[in-house]
């Protein structure tokens, strides 16, 4: 006669009862302090140049949004195979699907100073990019990116 229950078979429905009946925990604790995004800190002359568009954004919001915006735009600029009028309709492309408008019209000036920060960059006339402007864009969009993670 077969034994009914085996021990490997046992060990195998306690576990899945264990699994099943066990309670799980979905509290989670985030503090509101802690910044979840690592950006080193700019330098001075990169602040001078990005501190009034940071300024300029007002809501708590609106800031850590467009942070992480931005940092991601920050990370992927470098990798882009584009000239200067590509990089900003990818910018403008891209902030319009993320904000879905509602930034739109809230902070005078605010889309004016974004494509200036790209043309100080980029300049204006349209051109392929160079991997020193790319990099240049890069810092300054990173340094957005901290300078509004730092007024709360």
């Amino acid at each position: 006669m077969k034994k009914l229950f085996n021990i490997p078979c046992v060990i195998a429905i306690v576990c899945i009862l264990v699994g099943l009946c066990w309670p799980v925990s979905t509290n989670t604790n985030i503090d509101n302090d802690t910044l979840l995004v690592n950006i080193a800190k700019p330098t001075t002359s990169i602040l001078e140049l990005v501190n009034p568009i940071s300024n300029t954004v007002t809501d708590a919001t609106d800031r850590v949004k467009l942070a992480i915006f931005n940092q991601e735009f920050a990370t992927r600029v470098k990798t882009y195979d584009v000239d200067a009028q590509q990089v900003n309709d990818v910018y403008v492309l891209a902030g319009s699907l993320f904000f879905e408008n509602s930034l739109r019209g809230k902070y005078k000036n605010l889309d004016t100073m974004m494509i200036e920060l790209i043309q100080k960059s980029t300049s204006d006339d349209n051109h392929k990019l160079t991997t020193a402007e790319k990099e240049e864009l890069s810092s300054s969009f990173m340094g957005l990116s901290w300078s509004l993670l730092q007024q709360k």
